[in-house]
Order: C-alpha cells, then structure tokens, then sequence
C-alpha cells in the first residue's frame, strides 16, 4: 500500500458518498415495488413502513435496502472510482477452502465470550451526572429489541427463508464487502498500520448500529472479522461467510426455539451470561483455531515467497 494518506481518505469520503446515493436510490425502488401492492398510493405506503406492522414489507424494505446500499452501491463506486481494488477483491476471492469451514467455527467458538461480552457491556453504568442520557440509551435498546422480536417471529416457512436471506445472507455479503473490503483497506492505507484499520473499522461498524448496549460485542465481532480478512490474503470468502454464520445462527434458532429465545430477546437487559467455564474453554478453543487459521495464511505466503 504506497498511495498517498490523502488518496485513501478521498476514496474514503467517495466510498460514503455513493453510499448514500444508493441508499436513496434504494429507496426509490422500495416505493417503486410497493407501489402495486398499495394501489399506486405513496402515503399508504410511507404509512405502512413507518407503522412496522408488516413482517413481510419490512424484509421486503431491508433487503431491497440493504442490497442498494451495502452491496449495489460498493460496487458502483468500485467500479468507477477504485477498479484497481474491486479487481483485487474479486481475484482474491477464493481462499484456502479450508479457512472457509475454520472460520465457521472460529465463529461458533466464540459466541459464550460475545454473549458474556454483550452482558457486560448491558450492565454498564453511566455516572449519575448522565442519568438521563442511560435512561434513554435503555429505552431505545428496548425499543429496538422488540422491534427485531417482531421482525424474526417469522409465522411461516416463507417469512423463515425471506428472513435468512435478509437479515444473514446479504448482511454478512454487504457489510463485509463494505467494512472488510473497502473500509479496512482505505483505513490501513491513512494510517500506515493494518491493525489500525482493523480496529478503526470494527469501531466503525459497530457504531453504526446505534446501539450502546451492543457497541462492544459487534466492535469485537469486528475486529475478528477484520483479522479473518486479512489472514486469508485478503480474501472475503471467510469473513462474509463467518458473518452469516453469526446472523444465521440467530435466525435459525429463533424459528426452532421461538417461545424461549423470543422471551429472552424482549428484555435485552435480563439476559445471563453463560458458565465462566463455558466461556474459558470455548475461547481457548476459539482463539487455537483462529491461530490454526492464521498459520494457513503464513505457510501460503511463505511458500509463494520461495
């Protein structure tokens, strides 16, 4: 990476701003789909989407959307203003396959230490000064958990499968192409230090979310994405895959366990974190194999040196 600091940041600030253009664009064509179903009328329509009572349109709205924004949009701005790395991503693709089945497990093995984490991170206090602002950091993490207990009550196979597509498949596509693809790189390139642009994207992709009470679990959950990048040669297969692992897990286990895990998920703050020992072994585990995983990387690259 030999281009100027400016030149990363440029493509950086170019990044968000097609990112925001297709996300209106998307927009667009949200309407334009749902235009027929309303019968041509746009009101009912904005009506709808801002009741949130349709499970079904709001999958529909978030894939279209984020289809636009996190995958279409990307690609655009690949396309025109950074061939050079949309080809780097695109021939880079296919990595050790091996890495891509230890990925999936590097994920599993850490989800006790994410769950401990999101515990952790739902019992911060704030000092008494900033009262107000908890309260409604609270409030909006309520909120927003019954919204996805809505959202993932999926009441047939049909709204399971839209779901799975949704909210695991063009996520874990989109954001990784997004952060993992064209962030890190960016980032790593303004500051000359690939673990900086690691550690800045994941804090980046978790702020996003605008959620407090999640921020570190999904900034760790970041970070390890961003490492299972860049110890595949830059290759997206496993992280992309290892983020829909993460969401699918999710999704799955709601439509298989819906009484329980729903009732879990509605009250984000009562939530108990798994057994220390669960947590120590899982992580040992977790963290031999993402070593196992990285030894991949360096024999490849050392055999492609000799």
């Amino acid at each position: 990476m030999n281009q100027d600091p400016f030149n990363y940041f440029k493509k950086f600030l170019f990044l968000i701003l097609f990112i925001i253009a297709f996300t209106f664009i998307g927009q667009a064509v949200v309407v334009a789909i749902l235009l027929p179903i309303y019968d041509f009328d746009v009101t009912a329509i904005f009506n709808s989407i801002s009741a949130q009572d349709n499970r079904t349109i709001m999958l529909i709205v978030q894939g279209i959307s984020a289809l636009f924004t996190f995958i279409l949009g990307p690609i655009a701005f690949g396309f025109w203003y950074d061939k050079a790395l949309l080809n780097t991503l695109r021939n880079t693709l296919v990595a050790d396959k091996k890495q891509w089945v230890i990925a999936i497990f590097i994920i599993i093995a850490f989800l006790p230490l994410g769950s401990a984490l999101l515990v952790w991170n739902q019992h911060i206090d704030f000092p008494s000064s900033l009262a107000s602002l908890e309260a409604s950091l609270k409030a909006k993490e309520i909120q927003l958990a019954q919204l996805t207990v809505f959202l993932v009550d999926f009441q047939s196979t049909g709204e399971f499968l839209l779901g799975l597509l949704v909210i695991a498949v063009f996520a874990g596509i989109g954001e990784e192409l997004v952060f993992r693809g064209f962030l890190q790189r960016y980032l790593e390139g303004i500051f000359k230090n690939v673990h900086v642009g690691i550690w800045l994207t994941a804090i980046i992709f978790s702020a996003i979310h605008m959620q407090f009470y999640g921020f570190f679990v999904r900034m760790f959950l970041g970070v390890l994405l961003g490492y299972l990048f860049l110890w595949s040669g830059r290759s997206l297969y496993p992280s992309i895959i290892a983020h829909i692992t993460n969401n699918a897990l999710t999704v799955i286990g709601v439509y298989f366990n819906k009484e329980e895990l729903l009732k879990e998920m509605a009250n984000p703050f009562a939530a108990e974190a798994p057994e220390w020992y669960i947590v120590i072994l899982s992580s040992i585990l977790a963290i031999a194999l993402l070593m196992y995983y990285r030894k991949l990387y360096l024999n490849k690259t050392e055999y492609s040196l000799n």
